[in-house]
């Protein structure tokens, strides 16, 4: 089954729900090459559903309570169309 960049965009998300994530965690979760992830990650962050935290090396992503609605209404729009 092929996945959409929606898809895609929903597992990278989830990942965050529980804690924050480096890139590399963050990239494996979705499933994507690193620097495809990180792309995709900017993306993310400029629409405000993610948002870097800490320092240089110690880099995590959280996720923002807009990125929580994301993911509630993606899921919901999952159900409702086939």
């Amino acid at each position: 089954m092929n996945r959409c960049r929606h898809d895609v965009i929903l597992d990278v998300l989830s990942s965050l729900i529980i804690e924050p994530k480096r890139i590399t965690e963050v990239c494996t979760a979705g499933n994507l090459p690193v620097d495809r992830g990180k792309l995709l990650v900017k993306g993310l962050e400029k629409f405000g559903l993610l948002i870097q935290t800490g320092e240089n090396r110690e880099r995590v992503y959280k996720l923002t309570n807009r990125g929580y609605e994301w993911i509630g209404l993606y899921k919901l729009m999952r159900k409702v169309l086939p």
